[in-house]
C-alpha cells in the first residue's frame, strides 16, 4: 500500500515537471499599452504589443487588417529590437496606428501570442487595455440666434425667383434619375466567376508594374489578396463559415488543410506564400526580386490547374470514359 501511495505521488510530480517544461520551455514576456488612455474623437493614437522573447524564436501575432474591435487600422508597423544588457534576448514590437469618430468608453481586447522556437511552442494573450474617447465639446453650447430679420432683397423680381426654383427643381430630377441610373447598373452588373475574376486582378496587378517599382509591400498584399479569395471563392464557396480571406497566419495554416479539392501541394505553397511575404507586406521588409517572378508564375500555375471544367467537356468525358468501360 505505501509503495503504490510513493509511487503514485512520484509519477504526478514527473508528470508536472515535464508540463512545466513545456510550459515554460523558454522566457517570454509580453506588454500591450496606448500612447494614450484618452483621446478626441478623430485623433489617432498607437496601440503597441511589445515580446521580449529569444532572438532565435518566431513570433507570431496577429495581422491587424481594417478594424481592430472599434476603432480604425491607419497604418502597421513591426520591428525587432536587441534588449539592452541581456544576451539572446530581442524585442518584437507590433506597433497599430489606430483612430474612430465614435466617442465611448472601448475595450481593445487581448490578442493572442504565438511563440515558437524549435520544438517548443509557447502560447499567450495580451492584457485588455481601455481607451476613452470623448468629444471636443461639453454639449453646452448654444445656436447663434438672429439679431434682426433678414431683409427682402427688392432687387430681385418675384417671377425670377419662381424660374430659378422651376430650373432647380429640373435639375435635381435629372440628378437623381442619373444616379438611379447608375446604381442600377452597378447591381444589375453581373458578379465574374471565381477564375475569371482572379485573371483579371492579376492581369490589372502585373500592369501596374510595382515590383518595377521597388514596391514590394503593395504588390504581396494584393497578390496574395487575389489568391485567398480565389481559393476561398472556388473550393469553400461565396459566404463560408470559416473563411481563408482574412485569416492569420496561423488560422491559415489550420484552416488551409480542410479546403476540400485543391492539392496538396497547393495548399502548402499558400502557406508558404504567407509566410515568406509576412515581413514584407508588414515590416516593410525586402526580399530578392527573382522571388516575385516565382509567385506571380505560381500563381498562374495554381489557376490553370484549379480552372472549372465546362459543363459540354464534362459530358464528352463522361461519354468517353463510358465507351472505354463498356470495351
Amino acid at each position: 500500500m505505501f509503495n503504490a501511495c510513493s509511487l503514485t505521488r512520484k509519477l504526478a510530480l514527473w508528470i508536472g515537471a515535464v508540463f512545466a517544461v513545456s510550459t515554460f520551455a523558454f522566457n517570454l514576456s509580453v506588454k500591450s499599452s496606448t500612447t494614450a488612455s484618452q483621446i478626441f474623437v478623430g485623433d489617432r493614437f498607437n496601440y503597441e504589443i511589445d515580446v521580449n522573447a529569444p532572438e532565435s524564436a518566431f513570433v507570431d501575432l496577429p495581422s491587424f487588417v481594417g478594424n481592430l474591435g472599434s476603432f480604425e487600422v491607419k497604418d502597421m508597423q513591426h520591428e525587432e529590437l536587441p534588449v539592452t544588457g541581456i544576451k539572446n534576448q530581442k524585442r518584437f514590437i507590433w506597433r497599430a496606428t489606430l483612430n474612430t469618430f465614435v466617442a465611448g468608453d472601448f475595450l481593445i481586447a487581448p490578442q493572442e501570442v504565438r511563440a515558437i522556437l524549435g520544438t517548443d511552442t509557447v502560447v499567450t494573450k495580451t492584457d485588455p487595455v481601455a481607451v476613452k474617447v470623448v468629444t471636443r465639446t461639453d454639449g453646452s453650447e448654444e445656436d447663434i440666434l438672429d439679431v434682426e430679420e433678414p431683409l427682402d432683397d427688392p432687387r430681385l423680381p418675384t417671377w425670377l425667383s419662381a424660374l430659378l426654383f422651376v430650373l432647380l427643381a429640373i435639375l435635381l430630377v435629372a440628378l437623381g434619375w442619373l444616379l438611379h441610373q447608375k446604381l442600377r447598373k452597378k447591381q444589375v452588373a453581373p458578379r465574374l466567376p471565381p477564375y475569371e475574376e482572379a485573371v483579371l486582378a492579376l492581369k490589372e496587378l502585373r500592369e501596374k508594374q510595382l515590383l518595377a517599382m521597388g514596391n514590394q509591400a503593395d504588390f504581396y498584399t494584393a497578390l496574395s489578396f487575389i489568391m485567398r479569395r480565389y481559393v476561398e471563392r472556388r473550393f469553400l464557396g461565396e459566404h463560408p463559415s470559416e473563411g481563408i480571406l482574412d485569416a492569420t497566419l496561423s488560422q491559415l495554416k489550420s484552416r488551409v488543410s480542410q479546403i476540400p479539392g485543391l492539392a496538396e501541394a497547393y495548399k502548402q505553397s499558400l502557406v508558404k506564400l504567407e509566410e515568406e511575404t509576412y515581413p514584407v507586406k508588414f515590416a516593410k521588409m525586402k526580399i530578392g526580386d527573382d522571388r516575385g517572378v516565382f509567385w506571380e508564375d505560381w500563381a498562374n500555375r495554381l489557376l490553370e490547374d484549379t480552372k472549372p471544367v465546362p459543363e459540354e467537356e464534362k459530358i464528352r468525358n463522361a461519354k468517353k470514359d463510358g465507351a472505354n468501360g463498356s470495351r
